[in-house]
């Protein structure tokens, strides 16, 4: 009589079966605690590029960085031609746990200070039942000075503070560092704001909405005064240009909420927050072109004129914090699976000596008994 084949009767090939499984599940276990993290230095070619927002004819291209800065940069632009208004690159599926974003932005010699907010980087909750959401935090440039926008609601209304984080400099690459413990409706969130090394600004409370998704990051640079419907008159004035560089997301979930990772906190600004008195009409998924972004070594990308440099040295690249932990993440994952293969071929081992010897010990009975 002839049975059906089984693993037990064939244990080469469960031994490979089970091989193949390890190989398949645990470098997959391994780097999850760095899929919140995303790095972006633009210097690769073949390196995909974030999502983009463009409203508009603006763009987001690749070139050589300005300011005496080495490699490569993003040039963002946004022309004044009545119905552009922001180009940005998009990154979202980031949880609610504690981040650190940073980032370096950069304003050419040529910079046109103006009366209105350029918002160079922005989290932004979507929420698609109120157009009158605003980001749930903005930095943007107001005249000649930096700014930062905490927005949140209270009883249906929506709430903003304002921080000032000093002046801006013109043909100087800029350093930023945001270390965020978005808040809930039980617990303060946190924001400590360093440039270029040093804390210029810090909020304590709520920080978003709390609802909808958790807020995720948009940098480049929008303009909400240059929206068609706001009618915003633009004669005479320039088009939005500047740089981006050294993306770095990594996700701070081990700090405890409302503590920062950075040194000193500044105080939180006097005075109780006001409600915002004309929210501004922010983008939906519907009102924004969303693209995915052509790989910069994919087709031919311009070239990015370097801007003239005020002789300053170029600061130091930050550290691709996401890098080490994608690197770490997945040395562990490799090793895990290799040490599980080897268990699992010691256990099979044993088996099989077990199964030999109970073969032989049956043949020896069967012998004696003849």
């Amino acid at each position: 009589m002839q049975y059906a084949s089984s693993p037990a009767r064939h244990p080469t090939r469960m031994l490979t079966a089970c091989a193949i499984a390890l190989l398949i599940v645990a470098p997959t276990a391994g780097p999850a605690s760095a899929a919140d993290s995303h790095s972006y230095d633009f210097e690769s070619p073949s390196q995909k590029l974030p999502f983009m927002a463009i409203q508009g004819s603006g763009h987001v291209l690749v070139g050589p960085a300005p300011g005496g800065k080495s490699g490569r940069a993003a040039r963002v632009d946004v022309p004044n031609d009545g119905r552009s208004f922001k180009s940005e690159l998009v990154i979202k599926g980031l949880d609610a746990g504690n981040h650190r974003f940073s980032f370096a932005n950069y304003l050419p010699p040529d910079w046109q200070r103006q009366d209105v907010d350029t918002i160079v980087a922005q989290w932004f909750s979507t929420q698609s039942d109120d157009p009158r959401i605003k980001p749930v935090v903005a930095l943007s440039i107001h005249g000649g000075d930096w700014r930062l926008k905490v927005h949140w609601m209270t009883n249906d209304t929506i709430q903003e503070t304002v921080i000032s984080l000093g002046a801006a400099r013109l043909s100087n690459w800029n350093h930023w560092t945001f270390d965020i413990a978005w808040s809930s409706p039980g617990a303060p969130g946190s924001i400590a704001v360093t440039r270029d090394g040093v804390n210029v600004g810090s909020h304590q409370g709520a920080n978003n909405y709390h609802r909808g998704e958790p807020p995720h990051f948009r940098i480049g640079a929008y303009r909400p005064g240059w929206r068609p419907e706001k009618a915003s008159n633009t004669a005479g004035r320039a088009d939005v240009v500047l740089f981006v560089d050294d993306i770095d997301i990594t996700s701070t979930i081990g700090s405890r909420r409302g503590d920062s990772p950075t040194a000193t906190s500044t105080p939180s600004p006097a005075g109780s927050p006001s409600p915002s008195t004309a929210p501004t009409p922010s983008e939906s998924p519907s009102s924004a072109v969303e693209t995915g972004a052509v790989q910069n070594g994919g087709v031919p990308v311009p070239s990015v004129a370097s801007a003239p440099t005020d002789g300053t040295s170029p600061a130091p690249p930050l550290r691709k914090a996401s890098e080490a932990t994608s690197e770490t993440a997945g040395r562990t994952g490799a090793i895990g699976a290799a040490g599980g293969v080897a268990a699992m071929a010691g256990i099979v081992f044993v088996l099989l000596r077990r199964r030999n010897a109970t073969r032989s010990r049956r043949r020896a009975h069967r012998s004696s008994g003849r």
